[in-house]
């Protein structure tokens, strides 16, 4: 899976997951998406109840244009690591111009 995102720009995603085809919806577990480059972790962030994770425009403006890797990964309540069921690539496209006009 490959996400793509301007750097500089805010990101929301909803991540969905299932148990055995049924959907998972956690209630004592979190779901964190990390986003690393080179076994560097860059930024974590924590999904909501509806499972959003909302990535504000000072995390991507952070990053120097590239790729990335990233995970989904959700842990217990002793924040044990119970499943990583996603993974994959970030890529962090250029912009000309961050200025205002």
């Amino acid at each position: 899976m490959t996400l793509e995102v301007y750097r500089g720009d805010t990101m929301q995603l909803t991540i969905r997951l299932t148990n055995g085809g049924e959907p998972f919806t956690p209630t004592d577990e979190k779901v964190v998406f990390t986003v690393g480059r080179y076994k560097e972790v860059q930024f974590s962030l924590e999904a909501d109840g509806e499972g959003v994770v909302r990535i504000p425009h000072e995390q991507t403006n952070a990053l120097t244009p590239g790729e990335y890797k990233f995970d989904v990964r959700v842990y217990d309540g002793a924040k044990t690591l119970v499943a990583t069921p996603v993974v994959g690539t970030l890529r962090v496209l250029e912009v000309v111009n961050h200025d205002l006009l």
